[in-house]
C-alpha cells in the first residue's frame, strides 16, 4: 500500500514540477538555451534536436533532481521538519534543484518573476501532496 501511495505522490510531484518549470521557460521571453543545444549537437552529433526538445530535457532534469534531492535529504531532517518548516524545506530543495540545472546547463535569460512563481507553486504542490497523501495513509491504516 505504501508503494502505491509513494508512487502516486512522486508522479504528482514530477508532473507538477515539470509543468511549472516548462511554464517558467515558456514565459521567459529572453531565455537562451543555445549553448546547451550546441553542446548536445556536438556530443551526440544530432541535427534534429530543436529548442522544444531542449526545454523538455531541462524540465525533466529539474524534476528528477528535485525528487532525488528530497529522497537523499529527507532522512536527515525528517524529525525536525515533521511539523515545522516543511514548506521551507521544499522551497530550498526546489531552489537548489532548479538553480543547479540552470547553472550546469548554462541557461540564461529566464524570467526571475516566473522563477519565483515556480518556486512558490512547486513548493506548495509538494506540501499539499505530502499532506493529502499522509492523511489518506492514516485513514487507510485505521481500516
Amino acid at each position: 500500500m505504501y508503494n502505491l501511495v509513494d508512487n502516486m505522490k512522486n508522479s504528482f510531484r514530477f508532473i507538477a514540477i515539470a509543468l511549472l518549470n516548462y511554464l517558467v521557460i515558456f514565459m521567459s521571453k529572453d531565455i537562451n538555451v543555445e549553448q546547451l543545444l550546441k553542446d548536445i549537437e556536438l556530443v551526440f552529433n544530432l541535427d534534429l534536436i530543436n529548442t522544444n526538445t531542449v526545454y523538455l530535457f531541462i524540465t525533466i532534469s529539474a524534476s528528477i533532481l528535485t525528487i532525488l534531492m528530497i529522497y537523499f535529504l529527507n532522512p536527515f531532517i525528517e524529525v525536525y521538519l515533521m511539523y515545522y518548516l516543511r514548506f521551507s524545506f521544499y522551497f530550498l530543495i526546489n531552489l537548489v534543484s532548479v538553480s543547479t540545472i540552470y547553472i550546469v546547463y548554462r541557461i540564461y535569460g529566464y524570467s526571475r518573476l516566473w522563477l519565483l512563481i515556480y518556486l512558490f507553486l512547486s513548493s506548495a504542490a509538494m506540501y499539499i501532496s505530502d499532506k493529502k497523501i499522509n492523511f489518506q495513509t492514516k485513514i487507510l491504516r485505521r481500516k
